[in-house]
């Protein structure tokens, strides 16, 4: 007893100290914001977890609505930090975490126990290590400065610096970010040039060749500027291999290129539709062509990319009534393999979800999503379809209302089903869940 006392009256004085700080401290003028999704599921038809056929890293191309099997967060904490006569300078930070599958009531920060793979005729698993309640990743996301207004010559523009979500495009629906070369740089937004606005960015991504790491470095360049009531964005990045004197003489290969996108923004019938082109080539070819960031250095050594890629696609929200709306989105892409003699890659997705609120805080949503995909590496194309029902229950009427509450139902058909859970399948068997998610 006398031992808890002594331990209890030396901590005080830290107590006192962290308390002081934290009431001395303005916390009202902290920004906190963020996203999170978490839930529980299972498999009525084959048993076991759900089966789920996407994930945040390259998409979920028949809708990610009853398809998400990971618990993910991403936590920001940012706060001005200066306001002098029209000139501001933020501090902005991002922590992500994520844990895969959604099974223990205790997951590390360490990355410990994640399943890396399942025998189904033995059920046995292999694991990362024997912690039973480990599986969890947590990143720095974002921590960077920005300051607007501090060029005099190019007043409303924003000078930034350090590592940072940088502009991204996404198809909400799919999870599926079209244009992202977010990490580490610099650069210039919002400069007033004629009838729109020009951003300039320079950013790296280092690229594992081997043992080696290869700097990349890219020069984003976008431009955004009306067209009647429409916006159009057109977005450019060149990338090229930096290869250091010892790289060059091991005989590392490099390869530089680059990325294009136009954008086209319309506001209609109370929502919007975005409509993009995109091409990329060299080592700006899309991975898989999936991902748009890219920036490999030696593209032609690296099994699942390509020489060049292009893609099209429309998406958006429309509201039909005032209590219907409707989510869709279609993406068609092709891909040019390295080598000639192999067929070209190619994608097709297509997905519809209606959202009809009953109650300012109580809504049903239906996705039916399509896909198929083909590479020069599969035997022949493969087909996934997906049906899916939710009750939701959300903070306010509305499709982007959240935080929401929801359970589901959904199945999943066609090849991809088929040779899931290593052959086993689960083609037309009932999954269903209840999940949470959140933005703020």
């Amino acid at each position: 007893m006398q031992k808890h006392s002594l331990l209890s009256a030396r901590k005080l004085p830290l107590a006192v100290a962290v308390t002081a700080a934290v009431m001395a401290t303005p916390t009202a003028a902290v920004d906190f914001h963020g996203y999170a999704r978490a839930g529980v599921s299972s498999n009525l038809g084959s048993g076991g977890e759900q089966t789920c056929f996407g994930n945040g890293a390259t998409g979920h191309y028949v809708g990610r609505l009853a398809d998400e099997c990971d618990t993910y967060a991403e936590l920001a904490l940012g706060d001005e930090l200066y306001n002098e006569d029209g000139k501001t300078f933020r501090f902005d930070t991002m922590l992500a975490y994520s844990a895969d599958p959604q099974g223990n009531d205790y997951q590390a920060l360490n990355g410990g126990n994640n399943i890396n793979s399942v025998d189904f005729d033995t059920a046995e698993t292999s694991t990362n290590n024997a912690d039973p309640y480990g599986g969890g990743d947590i990143a720095l996301r974002q921590i960077y400065v920005s300051a607007k207004n501090v060029i005099e010559s190019l007043p409303g523009s924003t000078l930034w610096a350090g590592k940072r979500f940088y502009q991204r495009k996404d198809i909400h629906q799919l999870d599926l970010y079209y244009l992202n070369n977010s990490g580490y740089g610099a650069g210039i937004e919002n400069i007033q040039a004629g009838p729109g606005r020009l951003s300039i960015a320079y950013t790296n991504s280092d690229t594992s060749d081997g043992e080696d790491l290869v700097q990349n470095n890219k020069v984003d360049l976008r431009y955004a500027f009306p067209v009647g009531e429409h916006t159009l964005e057109l977005v450019g990045i060149y990338a090229m291999a930096d290869l250091t004197d010892q790289q060059e003489a091991a005989g590392i290969e490099d390869e530089h290129g680059y990325f294009l996108t136009a954008e086209l923004s319309t506001g209609v019938m109370g929502g919007f539709n975005k409509f993009a082109i995109q091409y990329g080539a060299d080592s700006m070819g899309f991975a898989n062509a999936e991902g748009s960031s890219g920036g490999r250095v030696d593209n032609g050594n690296v099994a699942g990319y390509f020489e060049s890629s292009w893609r099209i696609l429309n998406h958006g929200v429309i509201r039909l009534s005032d209590n219907l709306e409707l989510g869709h989105s279609i993406v068609y892409e092709q891909a040019e393999s390295h080598d000639p003699a192999a067929d070209d890659g190619e994608r097709l997705s297509l997905v519809a979800r209606p959202v009809y609120n009953w109650t300012p805080i109580m809504s049903t949503a239906v996705e039916l999503g399509y896909s198929e995909t083909d590479r020069p590496w599969f035997a022949s194309s493969q087909d996934l379809a997906k049906v899916a029902i939710a009750q939701q229950w959300q903070a306010g009427p509305g499709y982007w209302a959240r935080p929401v509450i929801r359970t589901y139902a959904a199945t999943f058909f066609g090849d991809e089903a088929e040779s899931a859970r290593g052959g086993e399948g689960i083609d037309g068997d009932i999954q269903i869940g209840a999940q949470i998610e959140a933005w703020w």
